[in-house]
């Protein structure tokens, strides 16, 4: 069985921007042999995430720092797919959809639909 490959390159530049910066840190606390995996990820992350708005990955790759927290890039994800923030804690801590949660309004695309779902409740 043979398997067709494409090779992507591209190069961070850490000194040029603080979410470039924080990329490399990332890549780096991260054994060799897995970041390959980890790149691959990231940017297929990056274009399911522009099949639900071509803003997305650019403006969350501006957040991308250490400055800012998860619950910011979040609270981004939140409003572009019009997920409703309140999220019930049931007596374990986990959080859990309640009846009155609104549902994600997403559009059509399979990425777009995949994105709104895998995101926490």
């Amino acid at each position: 069985m043979s398997q067709e490959r494409r090779k992507v390159l591209f190069y961070l530049r850490p000194g040029l921007n603080a979410s470039e910066q924080y990329a490399d840190a990332k890549l780096e606390g991260h054994p060799l042999r897995d970041r390959n995996d980890m790149a691959r990820t990231a940017m297929l992350a990056g274009i399911a995430l522009g099949e639900v708005d071509s803003r997305l990955p650019p403006m969350l790759a501006s957040l991308l720092s250490g400055d800012n927290s998860p619950e910011v890039i979040r609270k981004m994800l939140v409003s572009f797919l019009e997920i409703s923030p309140e999220v019930r804690e049931n007596p374990e801590g986990n959080p859990s959809a309640s009846a009155d949660v609104k549902k994600p309004g997403v559009s059509k695309s399979r990425s777009a639909q995949n994105l709104a779902n895998s995101l926490p409740d």
